[in-house]
């Protein structure tokens, strides 16, 4: 795969997770829980991670463009990782929202509306450690995603990398919101 499609591969990502949060709060305004959230997720979130885990270069991804065609969302900020390795092999992404205040993330049906729609497979729940991690798989990855009290966090893992729970707990036991 050139670098070119592996960057391409990286842009697709966020407009998955944007989807999701659009999808979560258009159901719940149909049922009046909720109102539709009119903001713009116009800002990258501030993430502390290392430039290398597990032996992969961490990388920002520039989502600026990504994001001013966002319309509405339950995100007030957003940001994407790639996690390659030295021939610039796409590995991973981690995707990280802090959620707005039209967010209702404390609510188990806000959160499995957003769970549901990642991946192609229901969602197995994980626990790990004190936390609830969520298990789901696309087109050749292992997709998980989990939750703090202010925001959302996608990793989406190739299925032939050799270790995606570590990588994962890894995750999970940084502290990443800045």
């Amino acid at each position: 795969m050139t670098a070119a499609r592996q960057r391409a591969a990286t842009s697709i990502a966020l407009p998955v997770l944007a989807a999701a949060m659009l999808l979560a709060g258009a159901a719940c305004s149909a049922e009046g829980d909720a109102a539709t959230p009119a903001v713009r997720a116009s800002t990258t979130t501030e993430v502390k991670l290392p430039s290398r885990l597990l032996g992969l270069r961490v990388v920002s991804e520039n989502i600026r463009g990504n994001l001013s065609r966002i319309q509405e969302t339950f995100l007030q900020s957003v940001g994407l990782f790639s996690f390659r390795e030295k021939n610039d092999l796409l590995r991973a992404t981690l995707q990280v929202g802090r959620f707005n205040d039209v967010a209702e993330q404390d609510k188990a049906r806000f959160r499995d509306g957003i769970i549901g729609q990642l991946g192609s497979s229901v969602p197995v729940t994980l626990k790990v450690g004190d936390g609830t991690v969520y298990l789901s798989t696309g087109s050749d990855q292992n997709i998980f995603s989990w939750f703090d009290d202010a925001g959302f966090y996608v990793l989406s893992i190739r299925s032939d990398y050799p270790f995606p729970r570590t990588m994962m707990r890894k995750l999970l036991e940084s502290d990443l919101l800045a």
